[in-house]
């Protein structure tokens, strides 16, 4: 079962397609592709005319609102043909209204004959009887999850994957939709993609492009839209693995570390690094460090608010510096502290190993030798714990005599 949500301005168009207006017989009756199952607080007594004034009488109490018209189709499997009758397919399109939190409105349930497969339409005001606006606060996910907890629930097909998607089947946006995913798809799944570039050169040769969204006033990226035949769609709307932050982590799974180093690929070229001490970093500031020049860092959590960083090929590590080490004629000094962490762009969302980096040679003797007495931690967690045993130890001493 598969829920699909569009939200309009029109009583009369809507009402007026579920119903099959433009198919009625010459004689005026209605064509015999559809049947009205369920209906409350509506009049049908004048047909399509009084259904659609009570729609409006709804909309009267809210005149403002922009899209006052929800209408959801529920779609079911074709293998569930013999599962699903008028009766069912009401206590299942109940359900999910209730789950969604459409109640106290005005609806009406239209069951379609024209398909292979069973589905309806559920027709709805936004405005309920109280005046108040049913919410459709991320709708698209809690429609996704609703309609899998009842296809479970009434033993319902479940299909594995959309691939499975008889593309030539679907019209308009949606088959656009799928003709997208179809595409993201199969570079997702192409190992030899392992940079963005490659990932969105792939999809201008299908014919899907990419747009990217920014964080307001400033260039950081906060995600993208795929575009197709004059059409965009949200990434979340293909498919929930095709987000900008779950492609990048992607990606670098397809692009292999330098054996020796975390913070640089096989083939010599720098990690991307997100983060530093509490401060994201911007677009640009990802791709000049990538591109081996020194960022500067403003509002870094601790002793040192404003740092320079730059990767370092000679130790293969990130480092960082007290002052601009690219400006000619400086020798600047790189940091020794503890704490410094840096995370990276794109992870497989597993914890790394030490992520923190410092010189080794400058930790204190008695520091080394508790560390390897306690294996597994991160360089400023055993730091912490370390600290806070010197201090019990201190404590338990007292005070020392002169």
């Amino acid at each position: 079962m598969m829920g699909k949500i569009t939200k309009g301005g029109s009583f009369g168009g809507c009402v007026d397609y579920v119903t099959r207006r433009k198919k009625d017989n010459p004689d005026g009756s209605p064509c015999k592709e559809w049947r009205l199952i369920d209906c409350k607080d509506v009049s049908t007594i004048e047909g399509r005319n009084g259904i659609i004034a009570s729609f409006e009488d709804n909309l009267a109490l809210n005149p403002g609102l922009k899209n006052p018209v929800g209408h959801i189709s529920l779609n079911f499997h074709a293998n569930d043909k013999d599962k699903v009758d008028d009766q069912v397919m009401v206590e299942i399109a109940q359900k999910y209204m209730r789950k969604m939190g459409i109640e106290d409105t005005p609806y009406i349930i239209v069951r379609h004959l024209d398909k292979g497969y069973p589905h309806c339409h559920i027709v709805f005001s936004r405005i309920d009887n109280h005046a108040e606006t049913i919410s459709d606060k991320n709708d698209f996910n809690r429609n996704r999850a609703v309609c899998l907890d009842l296809t479970k629930e009434y033993g319902l097909h479940i299909s594995e994957s959309k691939r499975q998607t008889n593309v030539n089947k679907l019209r308009g946006t949606e088959k656009i939709r799928y003709e997208i995913f179809n595409a993201v798809d199969a570079v997702w799944n192409d190992k030899s993609v392992h940079t963005f570039e490659q990932f969105e050169a792939r999809l201008k040769a299908a014919g899907v492009g990419i747009e990217y969204k920014y964080k307001c006033g400033s260039n950081e990226l906060q995600g993208l839209w795929y575009t197709r035949k004059g059409k965009r769609f949200a990434a979340s709307k293909i498919d929930r693995r095709f987000s900008l932050g779950n492609i990048r982590k992607h990606l670098a799974n397809n692009r292999p570390l330098h054996p020796q180093s975390q913070w640089m690929y096989a083939d010599g070229s720098i990690v991307p690094i997100a983060s530093y001490k509490g401060v994201r970093f911007s677009a640009q500031q990802i791709n000049d460090y990538v591109a081996g020049k020194a960022i500067r860092v403003d509002g870094c959590q601790g002793e040192m608010p404003v740092v320079w960083i730059k990767f370092n090929p000679q130790r293969m590590t990130p480092g960082v510096y007290s002052s601009n080490p690219d400006l000619a004629g400086q020798a600047p000094s790189q940091s020794q502290n503890y704490g410094p962490r840096l995370s990276h762009v794109s992870t497989a969302g597993t914890t790394q190993p030490q992520e923190g980096f410092t010189d080794g040679n400058a930790l204190p003797d008695d520091f080394k030798l508790w560390l390897s007495r306690h294996p597994g931690l991160t360089i400023e967690e055993a730091l912490h714990r370390y600290r806070e045993e010197q201090k019990t130890k201190r404590r338990r001493q007292g005070p020392k005599l002169h």
